[in-house]
């Protein structure tokens, strides 16, 4: 295939990759057998960059802001690579390229809808959850909960189930309640908590045999998806969802295709509800749509149907540190220097500790190894119970999984600790998480359980103490040791301390939402493991995602 010799020091350099090179050239040496022209520099720049938008979690390429996607071309500036600031000149190659490069309603590979350029299923996705979300706000069938952690978020989805049930007539018919959230980790703290809430509030028996008749799942296992399925997911538009109300949690985790797919498969006579915090880290898949959708809330767009749709929730009600949430905000809000006057106040709930400081780091990870060891002695007591509560007490959540402050490396440190022998991979209290899901078990991606000994053999037991699921070592694959899990693995959870770890570099995913997340996974005490320097870059470095949904949410 012929490729402009120039297209592979943009490789080099970082801004495309090899496989969108090969995607591209494949897509025009098709276009060239239909006698179309060959594509300038820029328009084959364009196309790889629109191919790579979805490992990098776009849906487009913002053309508008096109300088921001040199990669690490000011490393190469001197030998001399092609790269205009100005959106005009990419859109004029990008249109001379015609035969693959269309406007919206064409039958193309390519979109360019104004400045931004979309893979066409992007496109058509993206406009699709606009026209279901303004669709649904006018007609008042969708709910958009907003909220950080520990603002009653679920309180009040409680309330208002409450109310609904309340509103209902002798003769009329309950709603069916479907309860999900993107993992399956927080579907299954998602009904527990929700059945407690629910309870706070004095609900009715019918409400509680709404919200307790099934278990909450993830949003792939309600939608019944099969990727061996032609169309993937058993219930869509021409086989909706047989429930009058869908409550989805952790919505800032959805990609805009499973967020396509989801409001598709909802009944358009029936509600569904969002409930999330937008300051989240968003979905590791290309989207930002609760981030969107949360754009809708402020005053420009209280009076649109849609702001009329949104609850955003700000006073903190639960009974947490509040050195923790003034850090949070502050991350959040009021940058770094905010952020460091509370690091650096030596408060017992907020403890920094600077990663040259090995004294400081190996008192860490004391720290760590005594609970793990707590854990351990739960495990060999056979006692489930008392393992899940032990392992929610801390949790080390870190910003990347290879390297000496990576996943990898804190976990080697541990089970040295322990004193855990490479040969026995399946000792009492390793803590476990599937990294593939397994419907015949019942495990999702993202499940964490322990292994526990039982009656001369060992399982590994997952969900909270209420809700357990216990499963034979021997039936487990796809399985990964969490001493210490990645930030974005911990989304949906909550523990009493939590370390959070940030790589020795600032590198791409260390954002302000990565940092947030990980200290609003502590409900009494975090300490932080990192530099001045990359904690600085985090608090100031806002996640940089494409898309094109809020200003279509807006009528823009």
């Amino acid at each position: 295939m012929n490729v402009p010799p120039r297209l592979h020091a943009y490789r080099e350099a970082g801004a495309i990759g090899r496989d969108d090179i090969a995607a591209a050239a494949m897509l025009v040496e098709m276009a060239r057998r239909d006698g179309a022209p060959e594509p300038g520099l820029l328009a084959w720049l364009g196309m790889c960059l629109a191919l790579r938008t979805v490992r990098d979690g776009h849906t487009c390429v913002d053309l508008s802001g096109i300088a921001g996607w040199r990669g690490e071309l000011d490393a190469m500036a001197s030998g001399g690579l092609e790269w205009p600031t100005a959106a005009n000149e990419w859109m004029e190659q990008l249109e001379k390229a015609h035969v693959l490069v269309g406007s919206p309603g064409d039958r193309r590979p390519f979109i360019l809808d104004g400045h931004r350029l979309y893979l066409a299923r992007a496109l058509a996705e993206e406009e699709a959850i606009a026209a279901a979300i303004r669709s649904r706000a006018a007609a008042g069938t969708i709910r958009i909960l907003l909220g950080g952690p520990g603002t009653g978020k679920t309180t009040k989805v409680a309330r208002d189930l409450v109310e609904r049930f309340k509103a209902l007539g002798p003769a009329d018919a309950k709603p069916r309640v479907a309860l999900a959230a993107p993992t399956g980790k927080a579907a299954a703290r998602m009904t527990e908590v929700l059945r407690k809430r629910c309870e706070d509030v004095a609900a009715s028996p019918d409400v509680l045999a709404a919200v307790t008749a099934e278990p909450a799942r993830t949003v792939h296992k309600l939608l019944g998806y099969n990727p061996r399925r032609g169309d993937r997911f058993e219930y869509n538009a021409g086989n909706p969802l047989p429930y009058g109300l869908v409550i989805v949690d952790e919505a800032s985790m959805l990609s805009s295709s499973l967020m396509h797919h989801l409001l598709a498969a909802v009944d358009p006579k029936a509600e569904i509800q969002l409930v999330g915090d937008p300051d989240q880290l968003a979905s590791v898949d290309a989207g930002t749509v609760l981030g969107d959708i949360a754009a809708c809330s402020d005053a420009a767009h209280e009076s649109t149907p849609l702001g009329g749709q949104i609850d955003r929730l700000s006073e903190i009600h639960r009974a947490e540190s509040k050195t923790i949430i003034d850090l949070s905000r502050a991350i959040r809000e009021s940058g770094a220097a905010a952020a460091f006057g509370i690091l650096e106040a030596r408060r017992d709930d907020v403890v920094w500790v600077d990663p040259e400081d090995d004294g400081a780091v190996e008192a860490v990870v004391g720290e760590v190894a005594k609970h793990a060891r707590g854990v351990r002695a739960a495990a060999l007591q056979g006692d489930p119970v008392a393992v899940l509560e032990a392992r929610a007490k801390l949790q080390v959540l870190c910003g990347h999984r290879e390297g000496a402050m990576g996943v990898s490396g804190w976990n080697a440190r541990i089970e040295k600790r322990l004193g855990i022998r490479a040969a026995d991979s399946w000792y009492s209290g390793r803590p476990v998480m599937v990294t593939r899901n397994n419907p015949a078990l019942g495990l999702s991606n993202g499940d964490v359980g322990v292994v526990v000994p039982r009656a001369g053999r060992r399982e590994a037991v997952f969900g909270v103490p209420t809700q357990q699921l216990r499963v034979p070592v021997s039936r487990l694959e796809d399985i990964e040791t969490v001493h210490a899990l990645t930030i974005h693995k911990s989304q949906g959870s909550e523990y009493g301390h939590v370390v959070v770890v940030l790589p020795e570099e600032a590198s791409r995913i260390v954002t302000r939402e990565l940092l947030y997340t990980g200290v609003t996974r502590a409900i009494r005490k975090v300490t932080i493991v990192g530099s001045r320097a990359v904690l600085t870059v985090a608090i100031e470095t806002p996640i940089r995602r494409a898309t094109g949904l809020a200003a279509r949410l807006a009528g823009r």
